[in-house]
């Protein structure tokens, strides 16, 4: 049911953002006709009813959005509405360095989405997507923002109320740039030579552009991950020195630059821990040397990042660490949508109910949402929206039931909290839950498993996983008519089409050629691969559709060499068992090899099979690529 509205109290900017919302939650806006919607920026967070008009009251502009949220149901009559705020900030992080880089409708939706829900700020997490001046390589082929595409995103956001926050690095995660002619500057592949001129040209480079494009004066400058920082050019250079004096040498240089260009600094934490610690950030006990908490900037906001906890005890005691740094504290949690097609939003739930209690407990109110896209972006933008609004609604109850999950999911989305979680299912096979404590990627490992190679076999079940993958494609199905959605359960429920044929054929392939039975290799070879490379090509069309509505076309090129090559193994295979059921060769000999684990652990019938793997390139070959 629609309604039409007439909202006073706003000024230009923002009266142009509830044009923005409005028709996805079914309001017709009017200057003179309909309901009479009052807005009041106050000291408090309602939606009232005073006589025939509605009242809408927030305390940040931000917050009008997820008021007006409501609104439909306060006009059909529903109760009215009583929050309050408790995070400082909370801020979705959008990885854009993976392949998957938003086109500009996808970023206006995706801003939408977050003003509706309640957030206040967004990052674009950006290695090297974004156009940096007398840096041509900078980005190059990658779908990098414009200056004009990042001032028109922040434009967008500010009419929602909305901080775009810039995402960069400084130091390390920058493979992709430092590959290119003109980066001669590196200590490693990944990793800025800490010391040279050039690379604090370049960072500044990075700062003038974000200052130009963004209204924030709050910056992420990364710093995360520099786990080789000094030991490749660096070391050849200056010889042995300590890491930790290293990057805290680099840091005091990059705030500087930060402070010149007019912006407050935060950085990814784990390298403090790391250095102490042998390497590892999360650890059970262990102390900082206050003699390296004395020299971190105190200017400086330090996010301590933790996706994986289940462990309290861990995840209290990292908090705890960081909170005796004399820093401003942020954490970041994650909203799983990274390994692989289908994202992980039980898990993602699992572990932010326990994070955000304890950072309750210890007074951590300022919140980021990571949704990384590790190792290609393939997930949909949209597929952790779950996910995204129980950290939403933890920031505005102390308490957070389904109920009330499924309710805000139809008013921000038009569509149900338990249909986004159906999302997960290409991963949800029998036996697989949040119980397991980490989580699982049979859909994308199992489809990329090279069909002779068969290098992941031991990580199925043969007698149930085929049938498994058929009835998750069922559970997406359900929801593919769905008019915001239904393209992803679509992409979805074709990929776990493929994979209910798919998954097992090296282990089919192996036992046939094993027992001698040409019929069934004649059969596999002419009527089961063929099938299977039919429901391949469906399923690219559609990922296909799915990408170029979410994304800018590139990074699809990835996809299309990956998926590209299943297709030609699968043809390759087919010609492999043709010829050897004609006499053609009289060996196979993948089929011949011992079957071994990918993780090197002896699993018996009853072992849980499944595992995490992330990284196309180990799974799909033995053979280097």
């Amino acid at each position: 049911m629609s309604h039409i509205i007439n909202v006073k109290g706003l000024d230009e900017r923002l009266s142009r953002g509830v044009s923005y919302v409005a028709p996805q939650l079914g309001l017709e806006l009017s200057c003179c006709d309909g309901a009479e919607i009052r807005t009041v920026k106050c000291d408090k967070l309602a939606v009232e009813r005073d006589g025939e008009a509605v009242v809408i009251s927030y305390v940040k502009e931000h917050q009008l959005f997820r008021m007006l949220s409501y609104l439909p149901k306060i006009l059909d009559g529903g109760e009215e509405i009583h929050e309050n705020a408790n995070f400082s900030m909370l801020c979705y992080m959008a990885d854009m360095s993976r392949n998957a880089v938003y086109n500009m409708p996808t970023a206006k939706r995706m801003l939408r989405y977050l003003a509706l829900m309640g957030y206040d700020s967004i990052m674009l997490y950006t290695e090297d997507t974004f156009e940096l001046p007398d840096y041509p390589y900078f980005g190059h082929m990658r779908g990098r923002f414009s200056k004009d595409e990042l001032k028109e995103i922040d434009d967008y956001a500010c009419d929602l109320g909305l901080e775009v926050i810039p995402c960069v690095q400084t130091l390390a995660h920058l493979t992709t740039a430092l590959r290119w002619p003109g980066f001669a500057f590196k200590d490693t592949d990944d990793i800025l030579m800490v010391g040279d001129d050039r690379t604090y040209a370049f960072i500044d480079a990075i700062m003038k552009v974000c200052a130009e494009c963004f209204r924030s004066r709050r910056i992420n400058i990364g710093m995360d991950e520099a786990h080789m920082l000094a030991r490749g050019n660096y070391l050849l250079k200056n010889g042995y020195r300590p890491s930790s004096e290293v990057m805290l040498e680099h840091l005091e240089r990059v705030v500087k630059i930060c402070a010149d260009n007019g912006f407050h600094p935060m950085i990814w934490s784990d390298m403090f821990f790391r250095m102490a610690f042998n390497g590892q950030y999360r650890v059970r006990e262990g102390e900082i040397a206050q003699d390296i908490i004395n020299k971190v900037p105190p200017n400086l906001t330090l996010i301590y990042w933790d996706y994986y906890s289940l462990d309290s005890d861990i995840f209290s005691h990292m908090l705890d660490c960081h909170l005796k740094f004399n820093n401003p504290i942020t954490f970041a949690g994650g909203a799983w949508k990274w390994y692989g097609f289908a994202p992980h939003n039980r898990f993602s739930i699992a572990s932010t109910k326990m994070q955000l209690d304890v950072c309750a407990d210890r007074g951590v109110d300022s919140v980021i949402v990571t949704s990384w896209g590790d190792n290609g972006g393939e997930a949909s933008q949209f597929s952790s929206l779950s996910s995204m609004i129980y950290f939403a609604e933890r920031g505005y109850s102390a308490s957070v039931d389904d109920a009330n999950l499924e309710a805000r999911c139809l008013d921000c989305f038009g569509i149900g909290y338990e249909a986004l979680l159906t999302m997960d299912a290409p991963n949800e096979l029998p036996g697989v839950s949040v119980e397991i404590g980490r989580p699982v990627n049979p859909s994308r490992y199992l489809l990329f498993n090279d069909p002779l190679e068969g290098l992941l076999d031991v990580h199925m079940k043969a007698d149930e996983t085929p049938a498994g993958f058929a009835h998750c494609a069922e559970r997406l199905f359900k929801y593919r008519d769905d008019p915001n959605f239904g393209y992803i359960y679509e992409t979805l429920g074709k990929l776990c089409v493929l994979l209910a044929d798919k998954c097992d054929v090296s282990i089919r392939a192996r036992k046939y050629y094993a027992d001698g039975d040409k019929a069934a290799l004649t059969d596999l070879a002419e009527q089961k691969i063929p099938v299977m490379i039919e429901e391949l090509d469906d399923f690219i069309a559609t990922f296909r559709r799915q990408w170029y509505d979410e994304n800018k076309t590139f990074g699809f090129s990835t996809q299309e060499l990956r998926l590209g090559g299943l297709k030609e193994r699968l043809s390759s295979m087919a010609l492999r068992l043709s010829d050897y059921v004609d006499g053609k060769i009289d060996r196979i000999e993948e089929l011949e090899q011992p079957v071994l684990s990918f993780d090197g652990k002896k699993y018996d019938e009853n072992s849980f099979p499944y595992i995490s793997n992330m990284l196309w390139n180990r799974c799909v070959t033995g053979c280097i690529l």
